[in-house]
């Protein structure tokens, strides 16, 4: 899960920064503090999917942007299984979104 943040908060910076954006203006748009948005840039809290609908929203960005990492998610010559670091991502991918479903 810890890995979903970080690379959710990544994309997010880069979106914000693409558009010449400082924290204090997505914070706004937000409702949130400067602070709290450092925090989700940085993977140190997570979002809400709301939130991150929005901001995909706001930058003209589609959401599976911001989920996706770069991994290759399947290989035809074994499936996700193939590789035990594609394996722990979408387990890690699973856990979150079934804890956001209980939410």
């Amino acid at each position: 899960m810890e890995e979903i943040k970080k690379v959710i908060g990544e994309k997010i910076r880069e979106a914000r920064e693409e558009k010449g954006l400082t924290q204090k203006e997505l914070a706004d748009f937000l409702g949130y503090s400067p602070m709290g948005i450092s925090h989700f840039e940085n993977g140190i809290r997570e979002m809400k999917i709301s939130d991150i609908q929005k901001i995909a929203g706001y930058f003209g960005k589609d959401l599976s942007y911001f989920l996706s990492s770069g991994l290759t998610m399947f290989r035809a010559e074994g499936g996700a299984g193939s590789d035990p670091g594609v394996s722990e991502s979408l387990s890690d991918f699973n856990q979150f979104l079934a804890k956001r479903k209980k939410n």
